[in-house]
C-alpha cells in the first residue's frame, strides 16, 4: 500500500534546503514501512492563501518552481524506487473553481480517500504542530485524530535542546482550547477514552469551563502524541531556516544582480526562471513591511534633497 505525505506551503520559491528536508522526510517514514510506497506530495497554496507574497508571482510560476525541484532532488539525490515525489495543484484547481483557499480538512477529505487518510502524513514544523496542540487552528482537534503527522524541529538546540521536541510538544497542549473546538461531538478515539475513564458529558463541561479535575483528562495528550512522528533532528538541514524562501525573496528585492547569493539557496533551473520571468522584482512594493526597500529609502532621499533645494532656493530668494 502507499503511504500519502502531504507537504503544504506557498513555495516561493521552493529552495535546495526544501528539497532535502522533503528526502529526508520521505525516506525517514520508509524506513518506519519499509514494506510501502511513499507518494511525497508537495502542495502548494493557492493565490487565496491569506499571505500577501503568495500573489507575488503567478501559480503557474510556483508549479514550474516546483517541477523543478523535483528534478533537482532525483539528480542529487539516491531515491530509493518506492518513494516518488509529486507536484500536486489539487488546491490551486480547487481555487480556480471555489475563488478561496482550502483548509487542511478540506483537503484532506476531498482529495483524499478514507482509506488513504488511514495512512495519511501531513507535514509539520515544530512551530505548526504547537499551533495545533494548542488548538489555535481550526479542526485542529478533529484532524489530530483523523490523520498522522510528521514534525521537524526548527528550532535551534539552544532553545529545547538537542532532539528535545517530542517533550517540549507534550508541554504545550491546550486540552481545553482543544476540546472546546468538539463542540460536544468527539473523534471516537476520544469517546473511548471518556467511556473508560467514567468521563460524562457534564465532566468534559465543567472542564472546559472551570478546569474541574485536569488530570483525568491528562491522557488525552498521549493519545493524540501517538500520532505525532518525529524526524529526528540531525535529518532537519542546518540551512533550512536560514535559506527559506523569504531569504531568496529578500536577495531578490535588495540584490537582484547578485546570483551569488542566489546559487546559495535555490536549484540553477529555479534560479534561471526567475531570472529569465523577472519574479519577485515587484515584490517590495506587496509587502515592504517584510523587506528593506531601495525605493522607499530613495524617496526619502529624494524628498531631503528637495528640501534642501527649496530651502536654499527660498534663502536666496530672501
Amino acid at each position: 500500500s502507499t503511504i500519502n505525505i502531504i507537504d503544504g506551503g506557498v513555495f516561493s520559491p521552493p529552495t535546495k534546503a526544501t528539497g532535502q528536508l522533503a528526502f529526508n522526510i520521505a525516506s525517514f517514514v520508509l524506513s518506519k514501512h519499509p514494506k510501502n510506497k511513499i507518494q511525497y506530495h508537495f502542495l502548494p497554496t493557492n493565490k487565496y492563501y491569506n499571505k500577501p507574497w503568495v500573489r507575488c508571482v503567478s501559480e503557474e510560476d510556483r508549479l514550474i518552481m516546483l517541477d523543478n525541484l523535483v528534478k533537482y532532488i532525483h539528480s542529487n539525490y539516491k531515491v530509493p524506487s518506492n518513494i516518488s515525489f509529486k507536484v500536486d495543484d489539487w488546491e490551486i484547481k480547487w481555487g480556480k473553481k471555489n475563488k478561496a483557499p482550502s483548509t487542511s480538512l478540506n483537503t484532506i477529505n476531498n482529495h483524499f480517500s478514507k482509506a488513504q487518510q488511514k495512512s495519511l502524513y501531513l507535514c509539520h514544523s515544530i512551530e505548526n504542530i504547537i499551533q495545533r496542540v494548542k488548538g489555535e487552528w481550526q479542526n485542529s482537534l478533529q484532524l489530530l485524530f483523523m490523520i498522522k503527522f510528521i514534525v521537524y524541529d526548527i528550532y535551534s538546540s539552544e532553545i529545547i535542546g538537542s532532539n528535545n521536541a517530542q517533550n517540549y510538544v507534550f508541554k504545550q497542549f491546550d486540552l481545553i482550547e482543544l476540546l472546546k473546538q468538539g463542540n460536544g461531538t468527539f473523534p471516537q478515539p476520544l469517546l473511548k477514552y471518556f467511556n473508560k475513564n467514567n468521563i460524562s458529558k457534564q465532566d468534559i463541561e465543567d472542564f472546559i469551563q472551570f478546569n474541574k479535575n485536569p488530570n483525568k483528562f491528562e491522557g488525552i495528550k498521549n493519545l493524540i502524541m501517538q500520532n505525532i512522528l518525529f524526524l529526528p533532528k540531525h535529518l532537519v538541514p542546518e540551512s533550512y531556516k536560514s535559506m527559506a524562501g523569504n531569504r531568496v525573496r529578500e536577495e531578490l528585492d535588495v540584490y537582484y544582480s547578485s546570483l551569488k547569493n542566489l546559487q546559495k539557496f535555490i536549484t540553477p533551473e529555479t534560479q534561471k526562471h526567475i531570472l529569465d520571468q523577472n519574479l519577485y522584482h515587484h515584490c517590495k512594493s506587496t509587502y515592504q513591511s517584510k523587506l528593506v526597500s531601495k525605493t522607499r529609502s530613495k524617496k526619502r532621499t529624494s524628498k531631503s534633497k528637495s528640501k534642501s533645494k527649496s530651502k536654499s532656493k527660498s534663502k536666496k530668494k530672501k
